[in-house]
C-alpha cells in the first residue's frame, strides 16, 4: 500500500501565504468600497435576514435557515432566496412542485421539499433582482431570508447571522488558499449575530433572543449554538466578537 506524501508545511506556507495575502487584499478592498459607499448597497422596505459564514465549506447555514423558516413561517409570509449552487440553470428560478435539484440546487430543493407549502423558495445569482422578482410575484411577502449571502453585500441586511465552527476557530484561520476563510475575520464586525455551531460543550443557555429593526419581531433560539457576537437593536449597542471562549 502506497503512503500518501505529506506536504512540507514550510514549503506550503511559502507558496500559499503570498496568495492568501493577495486574496485578502482583494476582498478587503472590496469590503472597504462597500463601507465607503463606492459600491452601493440596496436596502429594502421589508426585513431581510442573511445567513452565512466567512469560511469555505459547511458550517450549518442551510439547517439554520430551515430553523428560522420553521420558527417564523406562521408569523410572516416568508421567501427564501439562494444562489442555487450546482444547479444547471441560471437567472431567477421560482421553485415549483415540478422543480428538481438540477433546476434550483440541492439546498433550495431540500428547503422547498420541507417548507414549500408555507413559504416561497427561489434562486438567483443577483439577490437584488431575486428579491424584486419575488415581490412582483407575491407583493404580500414581508420577510426574505437569504441563504449563504454574507459576502453578497449589494443587499443591505436587516440582520446578518454568521455561523462558525468550534472545531476550526476563524480567529486562528487564514484566508484562502492557505486557510479556509473567504474574507478576514475582521468582517465579523458586520454580523449582528455570530453563532458557534457544531458544538455544545460550553453552551450557556439554549435560548437566545433576536430583534429585527424596530418592528418588534423577535423569537427564541433553541438551536445548539452559542451567540458570541450580538448587536442589540433595542439600544443600538454592539457587543463585539472576541477570541474568548475558543
Amino acid at each position: 500500500m502506497s503512503k500518501k506524501k505529506r506536504v512540507n508545511p514550510i514549503l506550503s506556507t511559502l507558496l500559499l501565504k503570498p496568495l492568501s495575502l493577495a486574496y485578502g487584499a482583494v476582498t478587503g478592498t472590496r469590503n472597504k468600497m462597500f463601507d465607503f459607499g463606492i459600491l452601493a448597497q440596496r436596502e429594502f422596505d421589508i426585513p431581510v435576514l442573511v445567513v452565512g459564514n466567512i469560511a469555505a465549506g459547511g458550517t450549518g447555514k442551510t439547517p439554520h435557515t430551515e430553523y428560522l423558516v420553521d420558527l417564523l413561517r406562521y408569523r410572516f409570509n416568508i421567501a427564501v432566496l439562494s444562489r442555487g449552487y450546482n444547479r444547471r440553470t441560471s437567472g431567477f428560478i421560482l421553485a415549483t412542485p415540478k422543480s428538481t435539484a438540477k433546476d434550483i440546487g440541492d439546498e433550495p430543493y431540500q428547503i422547498y421539499r420541507k417548507f414549500g407549502k408555507d413559504v416561497t423558495v427561489a434562486v438567483c445569482e443577483d439577490r437584488c433582482k431575486g428579491i424584486d422578482e419575488l415581490r412582483a410575484i407575491d407583493p404580500s411577502i414581508n420577510l426574505v431570508i437569504l441563504d449563504d449571502a454574507f459576502q453578497h453585500r449589494y443587499v443591505k441586511p436587516t440582520v446578518a447571522i454568521v455561523l462558525t465552527e468550534h472545531s476550526r476557530p476563524v480567529f486562528s484561520d487564514s484566508v484562502l488558499p492557505a486557510g479556509r476563510l473567504r474574507e478576514s475575520s475582521d468582517s465579523l464586525k458586520r454580523a449582528d449575530f455570530g453563532l458557534l455551531g457544531s458544538y455544545n460543550k460550553w453552551l450557556k443557555s439554549p435560548f437566545e433572543t433576536f430583534y429585527v429593526g424596530g418592528d418588534g419581531m423577535s423569537g427564541s433560539y433553541t438551536y445548539a449554538t452559542e451567540t458570541i457576537g450580538l448587536r442589540g437593536y433595542e439600544n443600538g449597542q454592539f457587543t463585539p466578537w472576541t477570541k474568548e471562549g475558543y
